[in-house]
């Protein structure tokens, strides 16, 4: 995993140098058109099953005229998250739930966002909506349920302008996923009762992140 973020992060400060070197007035025919890129990386504590959960999230971003972007965006839960199923074997009448049942999930999908405030220099913020795919797992000592579905998350942040080349930040975000609810009861395929519905998932988070990438240029007065 570590090996992959490190390729896809030189992959991107390469189109970063790229696009700093395009004649960006001439695109699509406009009369002012700047057109950069960055990459975010940030970790998030959140609600999972009514609990602390972290997750780290990654996305590579073009950057239109200092204020628009819009890129790719991955998240993966990075903690262990149990919640618990019951055994069919059991001589109970009533299930159990007694079998500890980890969580696992990841995302991919596409970030809009927009830059306010991009003149003051020092603190900007930035809203963004990401939407995609959410692929998610559950896993007990000899069973793996497979769930797909979506996921929508609506984020703001608080943006501190280090330099022209690197940025911090704050972020606040509340997941949504959407999927068929699990619920194993009349499955004869599976040995233990496994119930799990998207209520686990959804939940507010924060957290922080660094940009890296061509932004636009501080005015060194500004920062005095």
């Amino acid at each position: 995993m570590l090996k992959a973020l490190v390729a896809i992060l030189i992959c991107s400060l390469s189109m970063s140098c790229a696009y700093s070197q395009v004649d960006s007035t001439k695109l699509f025919f406009a009369k002012k058109f700047d057109s950069d890129a960055f990459v975010e990386l940030g970790s998030r504590i959140r609600q999972v099953n009514s609990n602390a959960g972290m997750d780290i999230d990654f996305s590579v971003n073009w950057l239109v005229n200092h204020k628009y972007y819009m890129g790719g965006a991955y998240s993966q839960l990075a903690n262990v998250e149990e919640f618990y199923s019951a055994s069919k074997l059991s001589m109970s009448p009533v299930p159990i739930f007694a079998i500890p049942t980890t969580i696992k999930y990841q995302t991919a999908g596409i970030r809009f966002g927009y830059i306010l405030f991009e003149d003051q220099k020092i603190i900007s913020f930035s809203p963004d909506l990401t939407l995609g795919w959410a692929g998610i797992k559950l896993i007990t000592e000899t069973e793996e349920q497979k769930l797909n579905g979506a996921v929508i998350s609506p984020a703001l942040k608080g943006v501190f302008n280090v330099s022209d080349f690197f940025r911090i930040g704050v972020s606040v975000n509340y997941n949504v996923f959407v999927f068929k609810e699990l619920d194993t009861t009349s499955n004869e395929e599976s040995l233990y009762v496994t119930q799990f519905s998207s209520k686990k998932l959804n939940g507010i988070g924060g957290g922080i992140f660094l940009r890296i990438g061509q932004f636009k240029k501080l005015a060194s007065a500004a920062l005095y």
